[in-house]
């Protein structure tokens, strides 16, 4: 009996949890749940009698979140609720064996209804404790749940991301949740440094430092989108995107532009922007009488949907939410498909249009007399590019002139050609139909350098043949010119140079150039040569260039000769001065050459 009475009680929390129902408060429901990203936000150590503290902050977080980018241009995507669960005892439980404990705030263990806690090895790092009850409530009471936003009871700092993004009310509390929002939705790490324990590979967290591979290079023309250390020691193993200037760094900062897209893709991943279509049933719509087909969609503001409607392949309308197709306008087994495509500028992702194109298709049919016709997407194109034939209205097999079976025929011209097909069908004359692709040559380009170069001279890139020109190199070389120099070249931009030659009639043509780059045969004499540090007065960030080949040393020095920091590097790297404004001292040391010199921070 014993062993029932502990069973039953090791069940009670979790059991009353789903068994009873607790208040569920709409904030915003802007569609239905099933095609919707649905917040929830669940307070801890809120008594009954607290229970309008709870819902007040839980309005203001979620007003403040929906004003915040990128979610205030999906607000339309988002649904968020509130569930009222009160605690027995107000306030939030603190084990006080933290190794960072706040003097002055009280050890003790609180009766609440989620059982969180401040961390037991990292204060502000927060844990839910009461897991069933946590689970079985959410199961219970709203199972389509995307994102889980827990209000902790208590004026002291914490939060944490994972299951759930936990804060508490202290300081300014909007700001910390936006931070632990960041983890939770979207997997976002820090961008400051806490401990190697947290190094991960994250959308804007990683170990590869060169620019080729790193996640966010779409957006290294992006200021102040780089490439930046965490810091010295293990620290220097992992890079982020920017050095402070994020909310996943500092509160009160707004989320750059990598994390920006981190979410903008997560919730593009949950939600279709094609809410409803109609007719419904997209199988062999009849058009003898004629038909409107059309869209319910869910827009971002501002719009960035891009729509097109194609009848066989033929687009016949764009940025329209329907159409009206007549019967005349028809023929047998025809086919009308409605693309939608988020073209917004806040992602840059590679496979965007791949991954975020949804489409709706619709077998459509006539009592008319079948007529073969072939239909192209564009009646011009630029020679090599890929380009899909479309045969319709035929109820047969589908033959093309070079032998290809089936409806579809894709082929990259290099020239001008006319494209036939053939139908043939049971107890009926063969059909015949052609369409002509006009190919346009590609612009007559040539590309070329002045080199080989020696480190430290200047280097000239020259294209022509184009009205639009646009470079890309190593060490995030770009440029719109056709003619392009930089000077003061070293060994790491060495490397090819690529540029796509565009002419006036939208055709391009991509040509590279190898710029090779040869080690100085000797140093300057002038060791105040070997090392640029600039600017000098600095703010707060200085950028540190040397001419010198290989690996150089750089050790900051404060007034009093303390080491503030020491780092590798080649060619070139970027500082930041965390210390207070005054005179700092450097020592630049490259094999057994070294030099000595003055920062001053204002």
């Amino acid at each position: 009996m014993k062993r029932l009475f502990l069973l039953l009680g090791l069940l009670c929390p979790a059991f009353c949890a789903f068994s009873q129902h607790y208040q569920v408060d709409t904030l915003y429901k802007t569609g239905p749940r099933g095609n919707r990203i649905n917040v929830v936000i669940l307070g801890d150590g809120f008594t009954e009698a607290e229970m309008p503290k709870f819902t007040a902050e839980a309005r203001k977080f979620t007003d403040f979140l929906r004003e915040c980018e990128p979610f205030v241009r999906y607000r339309d995507y988002f649904n968020f609720f509130a569930i009222q669960t009160p605690s027995h005892e107000s306030g939030i439980t603190n084990p006080g064996t933290a190794v960072d404990a706040v003097p002055g705030q009280p050890v003790e263990t609180k009766n609440t209804f989620f059982g969180v806690s401040f961390g037991s090895y990292v204060q502000r790092l927060m844990t839910i404790t009461n897991l069933d009850v946590y689970r079985a409530l959410l199961e219970s009471h709203l199972p389509e749940q995307n994102l889980v936003i827990m209000l902790a009871n208590s004026s002291y700092f914490g939060g944490s991301g994972g299951s759930a993004a936990i804060f508490t009310l202290h300081g300014i509390p909007n700001e910390t949740g936006r931070h632990e929002v960041g983890h939770t939705f979207a997997n976002l790490a820090d961008e400051s440094w806490n401990d190697a324990v947290f190094g991960r590979e994250a959308p804007n967290m990683t170990s590869q430092e060169m620019p080729g591979p790193v996640k966010w290079r779409n957006w290294l023309n992006y200021p102040p989108i780089s490439i930046y250390q965490y810091g010295s020691d293990e620290a220097s193993h992992w890079c982020r995107p920017t050095s402070g200037e994020c909310s996943m760094a500092y509160l009160g900062k707004p989320f750059c532009a990598v994390c920006t897209e981190a979410i903008v893709e997560r919730i593009f991943s949950l939600v279709n922007p094609i809410d409803r279509f109609t007719p419904g049933n997209a199988n062999a719509i009849n058009l003898d009488a004629g038909a409107t087909f059309k869209l319910d969609l869910v827009r971002p503001e501002p719009n960035s949907l891009q729509t097109e409607w194609r009848l066989n392949g033929m687009l016949i309308a764009d940025n329209a939410d329907h159409v009206v197709l007549k019967p005349d306008e028809v023929t047998d087994w025809s086919t009308l498909t409605v693309t939608v495509f988020d073209s917004t500028a806040l992602s840059r992702n590679d496979n965007a249009r791949q991954l975020r194109t949804k489409t709706i298709s619709w077998s459509l049919r006539s009592s008319l007399p079948p007529a073969l016709k072939v239909a192209t997407p564009k009646a011009v194109t630029c020679a090599g590019d890929t380009i899909k034939l479309t045969a319709f209205g035929c109820p047969g097999k589908v033959s093309w002139a070079d032998g290809t079976v089936g409806n579809s025929l894709t082929v990259a011209p290099a020239q001008t050609n006319t494209y036939s097909a053939s139908c043939e069908f049971a107890r009926s004359p063969s059909m015949r139909a052609e369409a002509t692709v006009t190919v346009l040559p590609l612009p007559n380009a040539t590309v070329d350098n002045g080199g080989p170069y020696t480190v430290g001279a200047t280097v000239e890139l020259h294209a022509s043949g184009g009205v639009k020109y646009e470079w890309a190199g190593p060490r995030l070389f770009h440029a719109d010119a056709p003619d392009a120099t930089f000077r003061n070249v070293a060994l790491n931009q060495a490397g090819t140079y690529r540029v796509k030659v565009t002419d006036d009639k939208g055709c391009s043509k991509t040509l590279d150039t190898v710029v090779q780059v040869d080690p100085i045969l000797s140093v300057p004499a002038d060791p105040k040569q070997w090392i640029t540090v600039s600017p000098n007065p600095a703010k707060d960030r200085v950028a540190v260039e040397t001419i010198l080949p290989g690996e150089s040393l750089f050790t900051l020095f404060d007034q009093s000769g303390g080491k503030l920091l020491s780092r590798l590097f080649k060619q070139q790297m970027e500082i930041r001065l965390e210390g207070a404004a005054g005179l700092y001292i450097y020592k630049f040391t490259n094999g057994k050459r070294q030099v000595t010199g003055k920062i001053f921070k204002q």
